[in-house]
This record gives C-alpha cells, sequence and structure tokens, in this order.
C-alpha cells in the first residue's frame, strides 16, 4: 500500500494547522492520496486543543511581547510549546483504513511508529495510553493529537530534538500538566540530543521508515496539489483571526454573561 510523503521542513506554524486540515478534507474525500506530513514551525508557537480556552493554558501577554503564535487546532487534546526543535508530524489516512476507528486503537497503531523509530536508534520506546504519549526511559519525548475530519483520520505529534524548557514555563500556565507527575517539565521530558542522537535528517528518515513498518506501508516522496494549496490558504486567514484563536473563550464569556433586564413590567 502506497502513500504519500510530503517534508516541508520549515513552515510558518498557522499554515501548517490550516494544512493539515486542507490534507484531510482531501483525503478523506478520495481527492489526495493517504498522507504522512513532516514539518518544523519556523517561529515558535502554542498549538491549542480545539476544547480549551487560551485563558487556561497560556500566559498570551507574554506571547503577543515575544512574537509566540498561538494557533488553536482543529483536533482536541492538550495544548503544546513548539519551536524548531521539533519534528512535527500528521498521519492522516482515511475512515476504515489502515488506522483503526478505535481512537486508543488508533494512537497505538501510529505511535507505535515513534517507538520503532527510538528502538532503530537503539533506545527504549512505550506507549503512555492515558496521555496518548510516548516516553523514553520514563519520560515524555512526544506528544500527540487525534481528529476525524470529513472522512480522514489525524493522528498529530511531535519529536523532541531538543527543548527550551525555560521559555516554556513563561508560555505555559501549567507545563506540567500533561506529563506523569513530576515537579519540573526538565523532570518529565527527554530529548533526542539528551540521548546524543542529533542528525536531523537522519532521525526523519529514521521516524518516516519506523511510521511505514507501524501502519504496513511504503511511502513515497510527494508533493502538495494545486487544490490542497489553494485551500490551505483561504483557510490560513481563519486560523489568524483573533475570533478563532479565542473562540472557546468568548463561548465561556457569553455563558456568564448575565441576561438583559426584561423590557415588560408587570402591573
Amino acid at each position: 500500500m502506497k502513500w504519500r510523503f510530503i517534508d516541508l521542513d520549515m513552515i510558518d506554524g498557522f499554515y501548517s494547522a490550516a494544512l493539515f486540515e486542507t490534507m484531510a478534507k482531501h483525503v478523506g474525500a478520495g481527492s489526495s492520496p493517504e498522507t504522512i506530513l513532516f514539518w518544523r514551525v519556523r517561529s515558535p508557537v502554542v498549538y491549542l486543543g480545539y476544547h480549551q480556552c487560551v485563558e487556561d493554558e497560556i500566559h498570551a501577554d507574554f506571547c503577543n511581547r515575544s512574537n509566540i503564535g498561538i494557533v488553536r487546532r482543529i483536533l482536541g487534546g492538550g495544548c503544546g510549546f513548539c519551536d524548531d526543535n521539533q519534528v512535527l508530524y500528521s498521519v492522516i489516512g482515511r475512515e476504515g483504513g489502515v488506522i483503526p476507528g478505535d481512537i486508543q486503537s488508533a494512537y497505538t497503531k501510529v505511535l507505535t511508529g515513534v517507538v520503532i523509530a527510538l528502538e532503530t536508534f537503539g533506545e527504549s520506546g512505550e506507549i503512555e495510553p492515558t496521555r496518548n504519549a510516548v516516553y523514553s526511559k520514563g519520560k515524555k519525548i512526544s506528544g500527540n493529537a487525534q481528529g476525524r475530519i470529513d472522512g480522514a483520520v489525524l493522528v498529530n505529534g511531535s519529536l523532541l530534538l531538543d527543548f527550551d524548557f525555560e521559555l516554556m514555563d513563561k508560555v505555559l500556565k501549567n507545563p506540567t500538566k500533561n506529563l506523569r507527575p513530576v515537579f519540573s517539565a526538565r523532570e518529565g521530558m527527554i530529548t533526542l540530543k539528551d540521548m546524543g542522537i542529533t542528525d536531523i535528517e537522519n532521525i526523519k528518515k529514521v521516524l518516516r521508515q519506523g511510521f511505514e513498518k507501524a501502519l504496513g506501508i511504503q511511502t513515497e516522496d510527494g508533493q502538495l496539489t494545486l487544490s490542497e494549496a489553494d485551500m490551505a490558504n483561504q483557510l490560513l486567514g481563519k486560523y489568524m483571526q483573533k475570533d478563532w484563536t479565542y473562540r472557546m473563550d468568548i463561548k465561556r464569556a457569553l455563558r456568564k454573561k448575565p441576561a438583559a433586564p426584561s423590557l415588560l413590567q408587570s402591573g
């Protein structure tokens, strides 16, 4: 079974969210092949889960002052701070295909690819089902989220090459929220650099092979179609809008807003 593989290397974080939504719509409709997408963000961003409130998760004032983007993705799950020291991936298959329909089974299928990659490097890896993450040596090295869009299944995640723990502590209000109980993120996370693994091109090659083995597929290098590129550019506007970024904060504020007094008076 042949899938498309695309490595866009360094791209804008807002564009990445528009892109994997676009690719999911095309894959689900059958107009694009099932795809594994790799990218890194050109500048730091926080990916916010679809159902989360900015106010609860992120020091937004610091992000605004520091030019750190806040990107509300179409997928659920928790938020994560990302910079160019992470390989980000989106594994996009059709519903009813090789990615199982059951949510936990889908995570297991796809994240086994990350475990295989770690084992190829001679390191241990285990899937942490309660956090939808991959751990090595008892510490988190890969966080993930999942969604279903218009007939497609997406499992998105990150693999830590290195990490700016000090900056993440300034960005996230709860930096240890998605980790096993620890006092600090540095205590609960591990990177490939910690393991002495630093060749990024080889890392991406091994990760690609890990996904191929886990999914039982072959991939061939591909590129975006014109239709995908056009739709991604159209959707980018949505992801840049403050109303989209703060949509859950706005909904919560409206629920809390007191009802207007009735204009009718009894008498």
